[in-house]
């Protein structure tokens, strides 16, 4: 218990003078100013760094916060910019603003991955600088706001950040392209594209085609439809809408 203890204050002075993370330069950035600076210490402090559930210092039920919080404001943000789209299309366009190629690539233009505490290991072989832990971060950062202000104060910090994204959208296509998008997302991931496996089912039944598209070895989703064009429309629809991608 003894040494349990000391590890504890040890690693806790550790974070709070952790020459990475300048709490008021990040405040300056976001423009919020947190209530509870430990909201903000917990974002960014990588599981790498502290994954011990005791300390609760890691940042994945932060993560998981944000991530919701996000999905939200901007679905909000898009029902009401785009009155006369569908369901299909606002889904589209909500996965263009959060997928977390996006949200990596802003969370590097923000200069976060400065701020994160990582370990030894994970900082030596470009933690800072990866995609996936940055887009993590982006998502934990406004996790934190939403436990420090609330929804109000998270919903606004969101949208600093991600207005011109959401602005940009006004140049997009007035259909809904789902193939093309998912295409767009998996390939800012990385290079290849999704793969689909089309087949005819029965000539009988409404929607005789039936297919299944996939990524990197994994099937993401399935769809049915009347042509095979849009089996593969209706498969590519569902793996946007669950962002199956990230599981």
């Amino acid at each position: 218990m003894y040494w349990t203890s000391v590890f504890f204050v040890v690693h806790w002075v550790q974070l709070c003078f952790d020459p990475a993370m300048d709490i008021a330069a990040l405040q300056n950035l976001l423009r919020y100013v947190y209530r509870d600076p430990e909201y903000l210490r917990q974002a960014l402090t990588h599981p790498s760094a502290d994954n011990r559930k005791a300390t609760n210092l890691a940042y994945e039920r932060l993560e998981y916060l944000g991530d919701a919080v996000l999905e939200l404001v901007v679905s909000r943000e898009l029902f009401q910019a785009f009155p006369k789209a569908d369901e299909g299309l606002l889904t589209q366009l909500r996965a263009r603003v959060v997928s977390r190629a996006h949200l990596g690539e802003l969370a590097k233009n923000l200069g976060l991955g400065g701020h994160l505490i990582l370990s030894e290991h994970e900082d030596r072989t470009g933690g800072r600088d990866k995609n996936s832990i940055l887009a993590n971060t982006f998502e934990t950062v406004i996790g934190a706001v939403m436990l420090d202000g609330g929804y109000d104060a998270a919903r606004k910090v969101s949208l600093r950040l991600l207005r011109d994204s959401i602005k940009s959208l006004s140049e997009c296509p007035k259909d809904a392209n789902p193939k093309g998008e998912l295409q767009i997302i998996l390939q800012a991931l990385n290079s290849q594209g999704p793969e689909y496996m089309t087949r005819p089912v029965s000539p009988d039944v409404e929607f005789p085609f039936y297919s299944e598209v996939s990524w990197n070895g994994r099937v993401l989703a399935s769809g049915e439809g009347p042509t095979k064009r849009k089996a593969e429309v209706e498969a590519a629809a569902q793996a946007i809408a669950s962002k199956a991608w990230e599981g």
